[in-house]
């Protein structure tokens, strides 16, 4: 089947310091000055100095302007003794970027998404969009689309072989997207396998020219030959080592499924031989994407190593029993979304492909995101609690509060500290080449913008799951982004919009 432009163009978007105090070498400022906020007495996290202690914090228009031993003053006060004070988590993958999907995350601890993997173009109208519907609670940017690009210069071709000139205007119009602003590249050679191969290659290359990072998902994800997992990675490795590109790898787990040691030992041989590669996941052995993605078709699905009643169709719950009843929905609701059970977790020869990725070292936490819908259709009306008939995967609602929950507090297969490192300081130090904002995000120092988490480590756990996705994390004491409330004492403000874009520097 040939998916149409209107299918793609549709994808996860329709459907879905000044303070005067400097940081350096581990020591701690502090100052005299009223603070519009003081956190008293939190175990304070800071994973790049690798502070792991008790301390009063001091927030200033929106900037941490103190991390004193001792107590200080300021105009409001939170009492943090017995919670984690942390930065607040930066989600790199989300497809969700609207106001009750922010929400959630909010509860989830997270002060910043991103939509990288798939992008936006044009960037300026993206941007726009967010601020005429008045802003987001929390912070938001975006990559530039390659498909997008190829939509808009080939028309029906977009998911083609084409030629060289042809794929020239796509590059031209990459290129073009960076110099606005663009934070990185996001690829999607998975949705398109049959693109040319040299102009993902060349897309490599510009990203190495202007030093922004990309995000794939692999063209090949497949258990067998052609499109086997280990091309579509090789695919990402050989781009990175002949360009020097840093090339990031989406979700792990669900696109290398079974073969999660394979891929991960791919990935962390070329890091030690110096190549630019991350990778990230998310702590759930099921995927989410369109209905009619190419590697959900019937004639694919052996391929994966799953069946047709794998597949969760969201709009109605069915699981197709057959393959012709997927076909069937599939030419029905192309752009229907659903959820895909690559690995049971409640089996441990399944759940162990999942424990290896959350646990890849250096690896990045990220949701992958899906906006709610509410019979097929986008929900983003800022209502809260949400409809009952919203729906959703339960990443969306639940993802760093899970790894928090279950691999920190129960499990003990990450640390905390670490955990935390994964979810602020290592998205943060990815995107640093491209956005200069983002070094003044996921540390907490004086200096850094003050969006910080603060959360139970005895409580913190998802409770959102397949059959109610509504639930909204638990755990998350307060919330502040850019200095302002959007959790206070575990409530919601929902009138709070202080989110704040994330761009590149222009370039021209």
């Amino acid at each position: 089947m040939n998916l149409s432009k209107r299918y793609f163009s549709a994808f996860f978007i329709s459907i879905f310091s000044g303070s005067g105090f400097v940081y350096g070498g581990g020591a701690i400022a502090q100052t005299n000055q009223p603070h519009d906020i003081v956190i008293s007495g939190g175990r304070t996290i800071d994973p790049e100095s690798g502070l792991d202690a008790n301390r009063y914090i001091g927030i200033n228009g929106g900037k941490i302007t103190a991390v004193s031993e001792t107590p200080i003053e300021g105009a409001i006060e939170i009492d943090a003794t017995g919670l984690i004070v942390s930065p607040g988590f930066i989600d790199i993958h989300s497809h969700a970027l609207n106001v009750p999907s922010t929400w959630m995350q909010a509860f989830d601890g997270v002060t910043t998404t991103l939509e990288l993997e798939r992008g936006a173009w044009p960037l300026d109208t993206a941007y726009a969009n967010v601020a005429t519907q008045g802003g987001l609670p929390l912070n938001y940017g975006y990559s530039v689309s390659w498909i997008d690009a190829r939509m808009r210069t080939l028309g029906a071709s977009f998911d083609k072989l084409v030629s060289p000139e042809a794929s020239k205007k796509v590059l031209e119009l990459i290129e073009q997207g960076i110099k606005e602003g663009a934070i990185g590249i996001g690829l999607l050679p998975g949705y398109v396998p049959e693109t040319n191969r040299e102009e993902y290659y060349e897309a490599a290359k510009l990203a190495a020219k202007y030093n922004v990072p990309t995000f794939t998902h692999v063209r090949g994800k497949f258990l067998d030959e052609p499109g086997h997992v280990i091309e579509g990675y090789g695919e990402v490795l050989a781009a990175a080592a002949a360009t020097g590109a840093h090339m990031h790898i989406c979700h792990l787990s669900s696109s290398a499924t079974r073969l999660v040691p394979e891929a991960s030992q791919m990935i962390r041989t070329a890091q030690q031989q110096g190549v630019r590669v991350t990778t990230e996941t998310y702590p759930y052995g099921a995927g989410s994407t369109v209905i009619s993605a190419p590697f959900l078709r019937p004639e694919a699905l052996h391929r994966t190593g799953i069946e047709s009643s794998s597949i969760v169709y969201l709009k109605t719950g069915e699981r197709p029993a057959t393959n012709d009843r997927l076909a069937e929905i599939q030419d029905n609701d192309p752009m229907g979304l659903s959820i895909i059970h690559y690995l049971d977790t409640d089996k441990p020869e399944d759940a162990v492909f999942v424990d290896q990725a959350i646990t890849f070292p250096d690896g990045i936490i990220a949701s992958d995101a899906m906006p709610f819908t509410i019979n097929g259709q986008p929900f983003e009306a800022p209502a809260w609690p949400l409809p009952e008939d919203a729906i959703t995967h339960p990443r969306s609602v639940g993802t760093f509060s899970r790894v928090l929950g279950y691999y920190v507090r129960e499990r003990e297969l990450l640390s905390l500290p670490d955990a935390i490192r994964r979810s602020t300081l290592l998205p943060a130090q990815l995107l640093e080449t491209a956005a200069p904002q983002m070094r003044n995000k996921g540390r907490l120092q004086v200096g850094a913008d003050a969006d910080v988490v603060i959360f139970d480590p005895e409580t913190i756990k998802d409770r959102a799951t397949f059959e109610n996705p509504r639930l909204p994390s638990v755990g998350v004491k307060h919330l502040l982004v850019n200095g302002e409330f959007v959790i206070r004492e575990a409530t919601l403000q929902q009138e709070a919009r202080p989110g704040r874009p994330i761009r590149g520097e222009m370039r021209h």
